[in-house]
C-alpha cells in the first residue's frame, strides 16, 4: 500500500512539473535574447555594471500576440523601443540608467483551453476562474498575460537579490499593462512604470464583440490602486486602447498621462498603426524635446 501511495504521489508531482515546464521550456528558447542593451540595441555583459547601488535599472517588456503564438523580443515591433534605448547611460541626478531587454512571450493556454474559458464566460457572464486543467492548474493562470506577469515579477526578484534596488518597469502594449498590474499589486517592489500604449485583450472592437476579453484584460488588477505610480503614453487613434480604457487611473495624482495625438507623429514602422506610435523615432525625438519621461524619472529619484 505504501508503494502505491508513493507511486501516486510521484505521478502527481511529475504531472504538475510537466504542466509548468511546458511554458518554461518555451520561455527558455527565447530567453537567450535577454540581456542589457545599449542605445543601439546591442547586448553587453552585466559585468560592466559595477555600481548597482547608483544604477537605475529599466526592465523593458515587449508587446504580445495571441496565446498560441510565441512572441520573440527581437522582432521589429518587440525590440526595445528607441525612446527607452535612448536612456542608456543617461544620468538622473547621481544615478546612471541601464536597460534590460526581457523576453517573456512564450505561448499561453491552448486553443482548446481558451475556447473552454470563453464558453464558460458566455454562459455565466464572468471569468471561470474555477476551471482547471487535468493537472489541477487554473486555466486563467495559463493565459499568456498572467504567465508573463509571473515571470516579470520573478525577474525583478532576482535583480533585487543581485543588488539592484532602483528598478523601473517599462513596456509597450501588454508589456506595459502587466508592468502596471505588478506595480499596483506590489507598490514597494519597483519605483515606477513607463507604459507605452499599455493594454491587453485585443482591439476595442474585439473586446466589444467578445466581452470576455475585457474581463481577461482587467484580471489581476488589485482593487486599491492608490499606490500606483506610472507614466502612460497614449494616442486617441490607438485602436487597441480608447481613452476610457485608462479611466480607472484618471483620478490618481501619481499617474501621469502623455497624449501624442497632437505630437505630429504619424503611424509608421514597425506596426504601421497608432498603437505602435511610441515605438517610432518620431516619438523618441518628441521625448527629447519635451522630456516627459525624463521629468517623471527625476521626480522619482
Amino acid at each position: 500500500m505504501k508503494k502505491i501511495f508513493t507511486l501516486i504521489f510521484f505521478l502527481i508531482i511529475s504531472s504538475n512539473a510537466h504542466s509548468v515546464s511546458k511554458f518554461d521550456k518555451e520561455l527558455k528558447k527565447i530567453s537567450k535574447n535577454n540581456g542589457f542593451v545599449d542605445n543601439k540595441g546591442k547586448l553587453y555583459s552585466k559585468e560592466q555594471i559595477t555600481d548597482k547601488k547608483n544604477t537605475i535599472l529599466i526592465i523593458y517588456n515587449h508587446g504580445s500576440d495571441y496565446d498560441q503564438k510565441t512572441d520573440k523580443c527581437t522582432d521589429s515591433a518587440n525590440n526595445v523601443a528607441k525612446v527607452i534605448r535612448d536612456f542608456h547611460n543617461k544620468k538622473i541626478k547621481n544615478f546612471t540608467i541601464k536597460i534590460f531587454r526581457f523576453c517573456t512571450g512564450a505561448k499561453g493556454w491552448s486553443k482548446k483551453e481558451q475556447t473552454k474559458m470563453w464558453k464558460a464566460h458566455e454562459k455565466s457572464g464572468k471569468l471561470a476562474v474555477e476551471l482547471k486543467d487535468k493537472d489541477g492548474t487554473p486555466l486563467i493562470n495559463k493565459q499568456k498575460q498572467n504567465q508573463r506577469r509571473r515571470v516579470i515579477k520573478e525577474k525583478v526578484d532576482s535583480f533585487i537579490g543581485e543588488g539592484f534596488k532602483n528598478i523601473i518597469l517599462a513596456g509597450h502594449s501588454s508589456g506595459g499593462w502587466q508592468s502596471i498590474k505588478i506595480k499596483a499589486e506590489f507598490p514597494e517592489f519597483v519605483k515606477g512604470v513607463i507604459g507605452l500604449n499599455p493594454g491587453a485583450g485585443g482591439t476595442v472592437e474585439n473586446r466589444k464583440d467578445w466581452p470576455w476579453w475585457e474581463d481577461v484584460r482587467y484580471y489581476g488588477f488589485v482593487e486599491d490602486l492608490s499606490q500606483l505610480n506610472a507614466i502612460i503614453i497614449t494616442h486617441d487613434k490607438d485602436h487597441f486602447n480608447s481613452p476610457k480604457d485608462y479611466s480607472l487611473f484618471s483620478n490618481l495624482n501619481s499617474v501621469k498621462f502623455v497624449n501624442l495625438t497632437e505630437s505630429g507623429c504619424k503611424k509608421a514602422e514597425p506596426t504601421k498603426n497608432y498603437h505602435g506610435i511610441t515605438l517610432t523615432k518620431c516619438y523618441a525625438d518628441y521625448e527629447k524635446a519635451n522630456q516627459d519621461i525624463n521629468k517623471y524619472l527625476e521626480n522619482l529619484f
